[in-house]
């Protein structure tokens, strides 16, 4: 197993954390576009959504519509994500 300096841990625990705000947003309000995710993160907290929004794709945790709006839904591995700790 990888240990990680204090540095990577923070960092690591801050991006694990932004995660679960996203799949905590989705489930609790519907699916969003794409766009005003990236906007409503970048608005609040200052960061830069987007790695998040594609490991979270690619983890499946979230759905990206194929269409212009591309609208990011929860799917159930997301769900029991949040079940986690």
């Amino acid at each position: 197993m990888a240990h990680f300096g204090q540095k990577q841990e923070k960092e690591y625990q801050r991006k694990r954390s932004l995660q679960r705000e996203v799949l905590e947003l989705l489930m609790r309000y519907g699916p969003k576009k794409w766009d005003t995710l990236s906007a409503d993160f970048a608005i609040d907290r200052r960061v830069n959504i987007q790695p998040v929004l594609d490991a979270l794709k690619d983890a499946r945790y979230v759905e990206v519509g194929e269409n212009q709006d591309k609208m990011v839904q929860i799917t159930a591995s997301g769900l029991t994500r949040l079940e986690m700790p």
